[in-house]
């Protein structure tokens, strides 16, 4: 099922609140030090898969307002059900069709960005031109870009795992 494309509206400041409880006795992340984690995440993807292009979460705002972009959801479809980028379609719909999406710039995306990576290796050693979104559907909701479920806009968030944990405060976490 492809979902309707939706303009994407960047927060302009990062709002810092307290993160919800963590483990007894820690204290929670704030925000910005939630940030500061998925930087270094993302720089270790980044050493991981240095043959993968990355674009960013205001490059993928950017190509969202001119139409040339198709996000690309490379997680399991029990992560998927939660909540996604507006837009999106997942990686068996842009498979069945590739074709169709020659002309757009295609993007792809998990949590962090190490599984679409991986994606995009592989799509790309298929000689389809794939990125991936540097920092995945953590930066996106750090940058304070939308999410949607099965019920319209939503502030749940698969995040795979308790190490990736990292969604700001504003989110209900999942794993």
């Amino acid at each position: 099922m492809e979902r309707h494309k939706t303009a994407l509206v960047l927060a302009p400041t990062l709002v810092l609140v307290a993160a919800g409880a963590g483990c007894a006795g820690q204290v929670p992340l704030t925000d910005a030090e939630k940030l500061a984690r998925v930087e270094e995440m993302v720089a270790e993807v980044e050493r991981r898969f240095p043959e993968v292009e990355a674009v960013t979460v205001e490059e993928v705002g950017r190509l969202l307002e001119t139409g040339t972009v198709v996000l690309v959801d490379a997680r399991a479809p029990r992560e998927r059900e939660i909540s996604w980028i507006p837009g999106a379609i997942t990686s068996e719909e842009f498979e069945r069709d590739p074709d169709r999406y020659a002309d757009l710039t295609v993007v792809a995306y998990c949590t962090i960005g190490h599984r679409s990576s991986e994606y995009a290796k592989r799509q790309n050693e298929d000689g389809r031109r794939v990125l991936n979104l540097r920092g995945s559907l953590l930066s996106w909701t750090h940058a304070g870009a939308p999410l949607v479920g099965p019920d319209g806009p939503t502030n749940r968030l698969h995040v795979y795992g308790e190490t990736w944990d990292l969604a700001p405060s504003r989110y209900e976490t999942i794993w």
